[in-house]
């Protein structure tokens, strides 16, 4: 396995503010000939890690300088969720700009068995990528896909020029029997780490070339080659985008030796492997950034930084310590609270912390407006422009709602419903008083359950039949709560 590197230092802090109707600091007025040019722009979307988990949230005891570093020459969104409690619905929202439950991708999509065979993104609903290919960006993803195995839904025929990744839910690291690397079992662990196999494998180019790489690890692979796209593209004048699709610190636990030794403080190896996991992927995204500033274009590029649902506490690794270190397959807080940060030096004139709720189908409207900023956001989209939302935090007040039968919740304000069918419960939470969403306030408040439970019924009452099926619902108890887990 390859030597290597040391982590990289944390970048300055820049003053961070407090809450979100507080004044945020200035930074360097943006060039006039700034607005005209397209910026790049880099999405690092990782697997499975809970918003305590990135230490600029201050709730934990990992440190990770490197994400931090992005939230603090930018903004971090406290209040960040994605659209889905799962893998790839949650995928799809954020590479559509859509809710994926109003095109039916509303069920995650299970590769092994072939029990979903046929299912995956709509080749009808258009991707980052091809809104962006018009503009004049060289795109790629690197990692995880999981929109779908047919060659339809390939990525290089989604929009991508360039693609090195798997196309499953999940995949090994490396081999098990990998020089230097530490496999370890956990409690709930659905079948022993082996070779790759099916959507698994590793694939590249427009032919699906199959890349047999097993004593490499994949996080450090992925890393390299968004720094070798980065520097290419760099050099060649044009904007890019890169979707660097991480699958760490997803299942199967699995991490260089070296990074393992350098957490002997965690004496249960289960978390211990997991911690290491993030050191390893923090390292990674220091790397990218690091490649940004070398070939000269830090400054002009947007870089978002989050994860695609929350933690998986079955497997026992989660820090159910907090009320939103856990919670993926549900609709807690923990399971589509996530960490989420942005910085964009030359286009974003604010820095801090932001509170106002937002969501990653805010991502491609956001993106298209700094593309291409006299061209109106397709109406179809149903996200905000997240430079306004850091100008004008305290603006208007912000719906979400979710659906995934036979579960869905909905946000206004302070205030979250969530409704099963199954149980005919409905709860209601003051989320800044009860984060941890144990005092249920419907029957105190009737007519507020009322309204949100109208509006978050008329939502699901909209969406299309799902293309794929539900696969299981079960009673999860996550940090002492009962709650209701969808697959």
């Amino acid at each position: 396995m390859k030597t290597l590197v040391k982590m990289l230092a944390a970048a300055s802090l820049f003053g961070i503010v407090g809450c979100t109707n507080a004044p945020v600091a200035p930074v360097s007025k943006v060039q006039a000939q700034q607005a005209q040019k397209k910026p790049n722009v880099i999405v690092i979307l990782v697997d499975d890690l809970p918003w305590t988990d990135v230490s600029i949230n201050k709730a934990g005891t990992i440190n990770t300088p490197n994400i931090d570093s992005i939230g603090e020459q930018g903004v971090t969104f406290s209040a960040g969720y994605v659209a889905a409690s799962v893998c790839a619905v949650s995928r799809a929202a954020l590479l559509t700009g859509r809710t994926p439950a109003r095109y039916g991708f509303m069920y995650n999509i299970n590769d092994r068995g072939n029990l979903d065979a046929g299912a995956g993104l709509p080749t009808d609903v258009p991707t980052i990528a091809e809104r962006l290919k018009p503009l004049g960006y060289r795109t790629a993803v690197f990692g995880k896909w999981h929109q779908g195995a047919e060659p339809k839904f390939y990525p290089t025929r989604r929009g991508f020029d360039e693609f090195f990744g798997f196309l499953a839910g999940e995949t090994i690291y490396a081999e098990p029997d990998t020089p230097g690397l530490v496999t370890t079992p956990t409690k709930a662990d659905r079948y022993e780490p082996a070779k790759r196999e099916g959507g698994g494998r590793l694939f590249e180019g427009p032919d699906m070339q199959i890349v047999e790489q097993p004593n490499q690890y994949l996080t450090e692979t992925i890393t390299d080659r968004t720094v070798d796209f980065i520097r290419r593209s760099a050099a060649s004048g044009e904007p890019f985008f890169g979707y660097v699709a991480y699958n760490a610190p997803h299942w199967p636990l699995q991490v260089p030796k070296v990074y393992y030794d350098n957490r002997s403080e965690i004496t249960d190896p289960v978390r211990r492997t997991y911690v290491a996991m993030i050191d390893a992927l923090d390292i990674g995204v220091g790397q990218i950034l690091k490649a940004l500033s070398d070939a000269g274009v830090r400054d002009d590029t947007i870089v978002i930084f989050l994860s695609d649902n929350g933690c998986p506490v079955q497997f026992g690794y989660c820090p159910e310590y907090h009320p939103w270190g856990a919670g993926k397959f549900t609709y807690l807080e923990g399971g589509t609270r996530v960490p989420f940060l942005m910085s964009w030096p030359n286009g974003l004139k604010q820095r801090g912390r932001v509170d106002a709720p937002v969501s990653s189908i805010d991502i491609l409207p956001t993106i298209l407006k700094a593309a291409a900023p006299k061209q109106a956001v397709p109406q179809e989209l149903e996200g905000l422009d997240l430079v306004a939302t850091v100008a004008h935090p305290a603006g208007a007040e912000r719906t979400l709602m979710w659906s995934q039968r036979p579960v869905r919740a909905i946000r206004e304000g302070r205030f979250k419903l969530w409704h099963s069918d199954d149980w005919a419960q409905t709860r209601l939470y003051d989320l800044d008083a009860d984060p941890w969403e144990v005092n249920d306030l419907s029957s105190a408040m009737p007519d507020r359950v009322r309204a949100m439970k109208d509006k978050v019924d008329r939502f699901d009452a909209s969406l299309p039949e799902a293309m794929w099926p539900l696969k299981s619902t079960r009673e999860m108890i996550i940090g002492g709560r009962k709650t209701e887990f969808v697959y």
